[in-house]
């Protein structure tokens, strides 16, 4: 990749990291984000580091009807509920793992063979 290429892809993953900021996305689209409207972070991390990039988690297994974590992380749990095709649905409402900017970036220079 020449250099050109790789500051550009660089530029922009600092671009998408600066836009989806809880903060900045809330000021610029209230209406877009039932947390936006509220003030209130889906998440418990600061509003100054929550990044809403990643808002459906990559690490989500969607290969079963009934989800899961493809990192395992232990702040999932299962949502049981009998009107589900499975009877359960994976929840990782209390995950803080891929929205918080460090872990946007990795992700990103990752897509982009750049690490």
């Amino acid at each position: 990749m020449s250099p050109t290429k790789k500051q550009l892809i660089l530029q922009r993953i600092n671009l998408i990291i600066k836009e989806f900021n809880f903060n900045n996305r809330k000021q610029k689209n209230p209406k877009e984000c039932p947390c936006y409207l509220q003030n209130k972070p889906c998440h418990n991390i600061s509003p100054e580091n929550l990044n809403c990039f990643f808002c459906y988690c990559p690490n989500y297994d969607l290969t079963k009807e009934e989800g899961g974590c493809k990192i395992n992380n232990v702040n999932g749990k299962w949502f049981f509920n009998e009107k589900l095709p499975q009877g359960k649905i994976w929840d990782c409402s209390d995950c803080e793992i891929p929205h918080t900017e460090e872990f946007v970036r990795k992700h990103l220079m990752k897509l982009f063979n750049l690490q």
